[in-house]
């Protein structure tokens, strides 16, 4: 009887152990927890605004002039580079990044550590909650509201590029294809790899996850801005940091050569400049050499989880 017992209760581990419920209960909880939390729709609603202000401010991130003359007279030409076209999006994009990144760490790397730091932890000891699916289902619900942000920088892109269109004149209209290829080359693989390694590490040493955060913001900022603002347009980046750069803000700087504007002087009118700029301006990105790097790196993070889930102790004495 005993044998028949303790049988029929190693069955009932390895069943719960791989019942997938168990890991959408988490995920549900967890979904329910960043409903009730006012704070983050707070910052979810000023991220939007915020974005929207910045996509307006930036619709015109670079202006040209040119003179003509018209019998013996000179004439000023002026156009300007849409901010929401290919041109202008790799020139402010890894810069708008930035401000999705500043919330990133804080809506995932708090997953599991929450719980140390608050000792709830100990309540789940006694539950029959398996660690891979307490550790996967608070990251990826984490995850799902890091991309919903990420969305809403889409969204404030071909947004207030539309308004633009219809209050501006001679601006164009958002390629949307264009402006999806540069998210999920750019926004999307960045909102995973920041995702995932402020929840990783924040996991794995929970007493140090505020520095974990305050190290990936301090780190993003340097390669997005600092870095490409010390090299300057004068200066071309090795290859292979443009094709794995993370920030994109390198990656940007290596793609701009191929949107270099050499006005043409046979341009006699404004509307000819401006849609001869548009020309330039609306190229397809050339995609050899860094989207497949990007898509790369949020895979890299997403293993790093994964080998975090391995190695989490479940039961500590204390905090790491």
């Amino acid at each position: 009887m005993s044998i028949t017992a303790l049988t029929g209760t190693g069955q009932q581990t390895r069943s719960l152990n791989k019942n997938p419920r168990l890991f959408l209960n988490v995920m549900i909880w967890e979904f329910r927890r960043f409903c009730a939390n006012q704070l983050f729709w707070f910052q979810a609603l000023g991220l939007i605004g915020f974005l929207l202000l910045i996509t307006w401010a930036l619709h015109a991130p670079e202006h040209f002039s040119t003179g003509v003359i018209h019998g013996g007279s000179s004439e000023s030409l002026s156009g300007f580079v849409a901010g929401t076209s290919a041109g202008g999006l790799l020139r402010t994009l890894p810069t708008v990044l930035i401000v999705l990144v500043l919330l990133l760490p804080f809506v995932t790397a708090d997953g599991v550590t929450r719980d140390l730091q608050r000792r709830t932890h100990e309540l789940l000891m006694t539950t029959a909650l398996p660690t891979w699916a307490y550790v996967w289902g608070r990251y990826l619900a984490g995850l799902v509201m890091s991309l919903g942000l990420a969305l809403l920088l889409l969204a404030s892109i071909l947004g207030m590029g539309g308004l633009l269109h219809l209050t501006v004149a001679d601006y164009p209209l958002p390629q949307i294809g264009t402006v999806l290829l540069l998210w999920v080359g750019m926004v999307l693989p960045a909102t995973i790899l920041v995702s995932s390694f402020g929840f990783a590490l924040s996991t794995l040493f929970p007493r140090l996850s505020t520095l974990v955060k305050v190290v990936i913001l301090v780190a993003w900022i340097v390669g997005a801005l600092v870095i490409p603002l010390g090299l300057g347009d004068n200066t071309t980046p090795p290859a292979w940091y443009v094709n794995w750069d993370p920030t994109s803000g390198i990656t940007a700087h290596g793609l701009l050569p191929s949107y270099f504007i050499n006005l043409d002087p046979t341009i006699t009118s404004e509307a000819q400049l401006q849609q001869f700029l548009l020309s330039i301006e609306n190229k397809m990105p050339d995609l050899a050499g860094w989207f497949v790097p990007h898509l790369l790196l949020a895979g890299f993070s997403l293993v790093l989880v994964l080998v975090v889930a391995l190695a989490f102790k479940r039961f500590r004495d204390v905090l790491s």
